[in-house]
């Protein structure tokens, strides 16, 4: 039973990770650009670098003709907080890169927070310490907005200004964008893209599973984008409930809310007031708020298990202030909560495997009555107090934490940038070094922690033939599962996070400790 249950969670492995490992590196997302198919900005060197080399400066250019401002993007300007780096681009004023400095991280947050009404128009840029304005006029009407920063904060306060300067009423709708998606994205990019309706029943999409457009039957009270890490979060102060939408054009994905029924009186003007948020996935920061932005964050199938295990992590964390050593604590932990049921299952299968021989006899002298057969097995079993499934629980309650696991540190932003040892990034594979020339398979990186894990794994094996219950043919099995099984894992996490990794390399040595215990304590036979 053992046997079959590890190759259960192999093939579940397998079936939800194997895919990654064939496909561009999952976790190799920092620091990357995401080119709009609609927006052309060739020759962009990094967003880190974009930003470091840039002046502040804004860039005045003749207005290009309509056909250049769907082809060609111009840098407005670019600005600078404590925490953020933004830059605007024209036509339209959009924000067209964010990036996180504390986490030094470029988010696939691109053309963001601009009106769709204006958005093939030229507009000009003002910026002081902590506020930019941005302008645009055409044909007597006006559109301004004025972005609030707080320096050492990732909230924005947005200010929309409709005016009219003309002697009529400006009657119009308008749609304000929260964000652009590119659809032309790696697919498992794709996979973390989420748009959240946040309200009285808050809805999740993938914007880039659209057809042509989503409108939810509900109005909201905030809207939210999020990739893997960060999010931009819209919240309307003196507006009813709005209408958001989600509506493919172009390869593009507008994620935005619905203006609608506009009238700008004569010789006026009308705001509307937004709070945003703009900055990582950290329940902590979001809470800040009080509006209820903490609900973007969201690990999936698991995420009750993933939201615990976070919280136990970050308990050690703010202990011990290394997330490596919280991550090693992490796993003692579960460990140690698991241990009575590990030493069950560990006795259970040693018990399974002294009785192996009267069972084999049994077989032999059975062979041609499987009714007999079962009947004195089963017997066999209430005399001994064995129980056949008893090295089951474990091993599952292994599945949903380590899923939940990898669902946390796949999408939580606390490890992005976390150095221990050797690892300059928890949230990435350890890359212990970089060869010059790529290896079939692995790439041009050398990770240790999975070649670890696989040793680990191979020594777990070869005591877990000595503690299992087969047969003489299914130990030959074995044999050959110990080799295949440290192969095939180590494969399929030589990709994953070095947080991931560790946490399994350090899951493999306590088995291995509960195996080596067992074996040493336990009796060498119940027969007797």
């Amino acid at each position: 039973m053992n046997k079959r249950v590890f190759l259960a969670i192999a093939l579940s492995f397998l079936v939800l990770f194997s895919w990654q490992t064939f496909i561009s590196k999952v976790y190799h997302l920092d620091n990357k650009e995401v080119t709009l198919d609609t927006l052309n900005n060739k020759g962009l060197k990094s967003a880190e670098d974009s930003f470091l080399s840039s002046t502040s400066a804004a860039v005045s250019l003749p207005a290009p003709s309509p056909a250049s401002l769907i082809t060609e993007t111009i840098t407005l300007d670019r600005f600078e907080t404590d925490k953020l780096k933004l830059e605007f681009i024209n036509p339209g004023a959009r924000i067209y890169r964010v990036y996180l400095k504390d986490y030094k991280l470029n988010s696939e947050i691109t053309g963001g927070l601009y009106s769709k009404l204006f958005e093939n128009e030229i507009y000009t840029l003002e910026k002081s310490t902590e506020k930019v304005e941005i302008k645009i006029a055409k044909n007597g009407h006006y559109l301004i907005q004025k972005l609030n920063f707080r320096n050492n904060s990732y909230y924005i306060e947005l200010d929309t200004i409709y005016g009219n300067d003309t002697s009529s009423n400006w009657t119009f709708s308008d749609k304000l964008i929260l964000n652009q998606v590119s659809q032309n994205v790696k697919a498992e990019e794709k996979n973390l893209f989420e748009v959240v309706f946040l309200g009285q029943s808050s809805q999740r999409k993938n914007p880039t599973s659209i057809k042509d457009k989503y409108m939810p039957t509900e109005k909201i009270d905030s809207l939210a984008f999020r990739d893997r890490y960060s999010t931009i979060i819209i919240h309307p102060e003196n507006l009813p409930k709005t209408a958001p939408y989600i509506e493919k054009q172009n390869g593009l994905s507008d994620v935005g809310l619905n203006l609608e029924n506009i009238t700008v009186p004569a010789n006026s003007q009308i705001s509307y007031k937004f709070i945003v948020y703009c900055g990582p996935q950290d329940i902590n920061l979001l809470q800040q708020s009080k509006l209820g932005f903490e609900e973007v964050v969201n690990y999936g199938s698991f995420d009750f298990i993933s939201t615990s295990l976070l919280g136990i992590l970050n308990f050690f964390y703010k202990i011990f202030r290394n997330w490596g050593v919280a991550l090693i604590l992490l796993s003692l932990f579960i460990f140690i909560v698991l241990y009575p049921l590990t030493m069950k299952q560990m006795k259970a299968m040693k018990q399974m495997q002294d009785l192996q021989p009267q069972i084999e006899a049994l077989r032999k002298n059975h062979k041609d009555n499987p009714k007999r057969l079962n009947k004195e097995i089963m017997e066999l079993y209430r005399k001994h107090k064995a129980n056949p499934l008893g090295g089951c629980l474990p091993m599952v309650l292994q599945i949903p934490i380590f899923f939940g696991l990898y669902q946390a540190l796949s999408r939580s932003i606390v490890l992005k940038g976390a150095q221990f040892l050797w690892i300059k990034d928890l949230a990435e594979p350890d890359k212990l070094f970089i060869l010059s020339q790529g290896l079939p398979f692995i790439g041009k990186e050398i990770n240790l922690l999975p070649i670890l894990m696989a040793i680990g794994m191979f020594f777990q094996q070869k005591l877990t033939m000595k503690t299992s219950a087969a047969t003489s043919a299914a130990q030959e099995q074995q044999k050959i599962m110990v080799v295949v099984f440290p192969i095939m894992f180590g494969f399929i996490f030589y990709h994953f996070p070095s947080g991931l990794a560790l946490y399994w390399f350090l899951n493999t040595l306590t088995s291995i400790f509960s195996q080596w215990k067992i074996l040493k304590t336990t009796a060498p036979s119940l027969a007797s």
